[in-house]
C-alpha cells in the first residue's frame, strides 16, 4: 500500500512540475498566435485526451510521467502543421520566440514564489543563526584541526583553488557534501583575528552526510506577515539557485558528480512525504520546480537556455542558422543529455544499493 501511494505522490510531484513548465509554453505561444496541435503531460502512449470543437489543441496525458511537451508549428521536426507561416515559430519575431522559450523557467519560478509564500505565511520563517560554533565534539576532524567554541566561520577554501562565502551552517554542509572527504580551509574569527585551519570532514554513514564534528546555535521560528512572506520566498529562492549552481559548477569540473540525482533519487525523496507530511511535499515541490528552472537555463541546445542562445546568434547574424546545422547540434545535444541521464541514474541506482 505504501509503494502506491508513494508513486502516487513521485507522479503527482512530476506532473506538477511539468505541467507548469508547459503551461508557461502554452500561454505564452496563444499570446503570439503560435499554432499549438497538442499540449501534454507525460510521456509515450495516451491515455487520456480531450479537444473540444472549438479547440485548436488537444490536451492529453500520457502514460509515463516524465516529461511533458507543448507541440508548436515551426518548431524543429514538427514542421508548419498547415497553417500560414505567421503562426509558427520560425514566423514571428525572435524577441517573441525568446520569451516562449523562457516563459517555462519563469512559470516554475512563479510556482516556487507561490509555494514559499504560502509555507511562509503558514509555518512562519526559520531565523538560522550565523555560523558560530556553539559545541565542538571531542576527538571530531574540528577538533584535530584546532577549532573552538565561539570561533566564526566565514569563508571555506577547497583544493580547486575555489572558495564559498559561508553565513549559515546550511552553507557549510552544501559544500562538504560536494567536496566529501576532500581536505578544505576554513577561514573563521576568534576574538577579532582571522585563522586559516585545514580540516577534512568525515563521512557519515548512518545520515549519508560528511561531517566535521560542530554544531551551532538552535534556529528559531518567526511569524511574518504575507508580504515579509513574499520577500522571504525571494531571498529563499536566490538561496536555492546560488546552491544549485554552486554543485553545477563543480560537476562541470568533475567534482560531486555523485551527488546529483536522478528520478530515482527523486522518488526516494518523494517516499519522504508519508514520514514527514504536506509541509516537506510543499518544500521538496518548490526546491525541484527551481532545480528543473536553473537546469533548462543550461546552455544546451535541447533545453531551454540552449534554443535561447541558438536564438540570440540568429539576432546577431540576422539570418536563419542552417537547418542541417540546427538539427545535428540538437542530435548531439539530445544523446549528451541522454548519456548524462544514464550517469545519474546509475548513481542513483548505486547510492539505493545496501552497504
Amino acid at each position: 500500500m505504501n509503494f502506491l501511494i508513494n508513486i502516487l505522490i513521485f507522479a503527482s510531484v512530476l506532473s506538477i512540475l511539468v505541467f507548469v513548465h508547459e503551461l508557461g509554453h502554452l500561454i505564452a505561444a496563444k499570446r503570439f498566435g503560435v499554432y499549438c496541435q497538442e499540449f501534454a503531460i507525460g510521456m509515450g502512449p495516451q491515455i487520456y485526451k480531450i479537444k473540444k470543437p472549438h479547440w485548436e489543441t488537444t490536451y492529453s496525458i500520457r502514460a509515463l510521467p516524465f516529461g511533458g511537451f507543448v507541440s508548436m508549428a515551426g518548431e524543429p521536426g514538427e514542421g508548419d502543421m498547415g497553417v500560414p507561416e505567421s503562426r509558427t515559430m520560425i514566423g514571428i519575431a525572435r524577441w517573441k520566440r525568446l520569451i516562449i522559450m523562457l516563459a517555462g523557467i519563469f512559470m516554475n519560478l512563479v510556482l516556487a514564489i507561490v509555494i514559499y509564500t504560502g509555507i511562509f505565511a503558514v509555518q512562519g520563517h526559520v531565523v538560522v543563526p550565523e555560523a558560530k560554533i556553539l559545541t565542538v565534539v571531542a576527538d571530531s576532524p574540528a577538533e584535530k584541526a584546532g577549532i573552538q567554541v565561539n570561533d566564526l566561520i566565514t569563508k571555506v577554501s577547497f583544493s580547486d583553488g575555489t572558495s564559498k562565502e559561508i553565513n549559515h551552517f546550511s552553507d557549510l554542509q552544501v559544500a562538504f557534501t560536494v567536496y566529501k572527504d576532500q581536505e578544505v580551509t576554513l577561514t573563521i574569527v576568534r576574538d577579532g583575528s582571522q585563522l586559516d585551519l585545514p580540516i577534512t570532514p568525515e563521512f557519515d554513514a548512518k545520515n549519508q552526510t560528511s561531517v566535521i564534528g560542530i554544531q551551532g546555535p538552535n534556529a528559531t521560528l518567526e511569524k511574518v506577515g504575507i508580504i515579509e512572506s513574499l520577500k522571504l520566498s525571494f531571498t529563499q529562492i536566490g538561496k536555492d539557485v546560488s546552491q544549485m549552481i554552486f554543485l553545477l559548477t563543480r560537476v562541470f569540473r568533475g567534482i560531486g558528480f555523485e551527488n546529483l540525482g536522478g528520478p530515482i533519487a527523486i522518488y526516494g525523496a518523494t517516499s519522504q512525504v508519508v514520514t514527514y507530511g504536506l509541509s516537506y511535499y510543499f518544500n521538496l515541490l518548490a526546491l525541484l520546480s527551481i532545480n528543473l528552472a536553473v537546469v533548462n537555463l543550461l546552455p544546451i541546445p535541447v533545453m531551454d537556455g540552449g534554443r535561447v542562445v541558438l536564438t540570440l546568434i540568429e539576432m546577431i547574424i540576422r539570418r536563419p542558422i542552417p537547418e542541417k546545422i540546427e538539427n545535428a547540434v540538437m542530435l548531439a545535444s539530445m544523446a549528451l543529455v541522454l548519456m548524462f541521464f544514464i550517469a545519474v541514474t546509475f548513481n542513483d541506482v548505486i547510492r539505493s544499493l545496501p552497504i
